[in-house]
């Protein structure tokens, strides 16, 4: 299955993202814009001296324990450590007197406890006039920017009509439990500002997960999606 990730839409259960087209739109980015990484040294630096802070830190954490995969797996005992990990989407910018007024980055906070490690993401964004804002992001290692993360869940979703077994019957429930990137391949498609990529994804639901490769491949026009092949996509019991 290989989809455009200029199609909009939303899927099932990722509460996490319904704000993602109002952040985008806040940064001046739109969700057909592909976030490019740029990892300045400069910019590492003042974003690791910011996120220094701990009142920002406890913003951070706070935002990664509103995660839909924390929200449905609830452990009233984890602990959660603010990682010196950046993927900066925008370059950041200050004023004369030191403030930051612009910039966007990926901030990776681990979560452990009742026997469960995880790596969350939050998005934090900086406004002139509202300071820093910030929203939590899939799990996990993937490398996918803010954007293509909305359309990949849908497409992953998507995916699940055509597998056996792969949807539960009178089942509300729908998130992604988690993302892994795999590797990053050699060639780069024509036009494309890099190589393509590939990662699993899990998507839990009421009593099973479901292991889906998604196939990033930036092109001239953006990056496609390419979820599957059915044969490769695996249904197990959630407690695996």
């Amino acid at each position: 299955m290989t989809v455009s990730k200029s199609i909009p839409g939303t899927a099932p259960g990722q509460r996490q993202l319904n704000g993602l087209k109002a952040a985008l739109a806040a940064m001046g980015l739109g969700l057909i814009g592909t976030l490019g990484s740029i990892a300045r040294a400069d910019d590492l630096a003042a974003i690791a001296k910011m996120m220094g802070d701990p009142a920002e830190q406890q913003r951070v954490v706070s935002v990664a324990g509103h995660s839909t995969v924390v929200l449905q797996n609830p452990c009233p005992s984890a602990q959660y450590s603010v990682e010196k990990k950046f993927a900066p989407y925008q370059p950041v910018t200050f004023d004369s007197t030191g403030k930051l007024v612009s910039g966007a980055w990926k901030q990776v906070v681990d979560e452990q406890g009742c026997g469960i490690k995880r790596v969350l993401n939050v998005l934090v964004w900086a406004q002139a006039a509202n300071g820093l804002s910030v929203m939590p992001l899939l799990p996990g290692t993937t490398h996918a920017d803010v954007a293509l993360q909305k359309d990949a869940v849908k497409y992953a979703f998507l995916a699940l009509a055509s597998v056996p077994g792969a949807r539960e019957a009178n089942c509300q429930v729908g998130y992604v439990a988690d993302t892994e990137f795999l590797q990053q391949e050699e060639a780069t498609a024509p036009g494309g500002k890099g190589p393509a990529w590939r990662e699993l994804w899990t998507l839990a639901s009421c009593t099973q997960k479901t292991l889906v490769p998604v196939h990033f491949i930036p092109d001239a026009t953006g990056t496609s999606i390419s979820v599957g092949p059915n044969s490769a996509i695996k249904v197990l019991p959630l407690t695996e």
